[in-house]
């Protein structure tokens, strides 16, 4: 346990160094906590999950192509500068837009995932509606302007969010699913939005 609080703190304080000299363009500071083993076995599980059609999908034709429907989950598993394992998570608002948590707080971003992240995973929360997932992109859209919660482990504020929390509370908020897992206690990593029992992937760039 203490290695693994150590292992954390090195990590906030190398994210920390990394916002005092200007690399302000860090997708998902909320993740620098990871352990390492668990973070690859959530990318294998996720790599090997069988892809499932979408809800509005009507034949196999659109079996894991790239989404663009309001409300769809997205996951990165990247690492930033191909080192640090931070991953990020954003919830699609229009076909060509998402709503999504950096370090300069909740912005929009670009719905492009398929070719700007080496890997990017599409997922859908099983028991919502279509119409409910839009509601839920609503409610990330409308958190516009709140800034970047630095404090991982305070998922129930409302006035910050990280991009991980921001999706889990819409869900959370509006339908009371609960989309975190055990995994890294009270925080909510990117990959815990794939590895839950409560949604389905309908999207795996490779």
């Amino acid at each position: 346990m203490k290695t693994k609080r150590k292992f954390i703190t090195s990590l906030i304080l190398c994210c920390s160094i990394f916002q005092i000299i200007g690399m302000t363009n860090v997708n998902a500071l909320d993740t620098n906590y990871v352990d390492p083993k668990e973070n690859e076995e959530m990318i294998e599980r996720a790599n090997k999950a069988p892809i499932e059609p979408d809800k509005v999908a009507q034949t196999r034709a659109s079996y894991g192509t790239y989404p663009t429907r309001k409300g769809v989950i997205l996951v990165t598993s990247d690492k930033y500068k191909g080192i640090i394992p931070l991953g990020h998570a954003a919830i699609i608002y229009t076909p060509t837009t998402v709503v999504e948590s950096l370090s300069e707080g909740v912005t929009m971003g670009n719905n492009n995932w398929n070719t700007s992240k080496s890997q990017a995973y599409g997922v859908t929360v099983k028991s919502t509606s279509p119409t409910q997932d839009a509601k839920a992109a609503d409610y990330c859209y409308n958190q516009r302007g709140y800034p970047y919660n630095y404090d991982f482990f305070n998922i129930n504020t409302r006035t910050k969010f990280y991009c991980s929390q921001l999706v889990w509370a819409a869900y959370k908020d509006l339908y009371g699913i609960d989309l975190d897992t055990s995994s890294y206690g009270k925080a909510i990593y990117p990959m815990e939005l794939h590895d839950t029992d409560k949604t389905s992937l309908i999207y795996r760039k490779k």
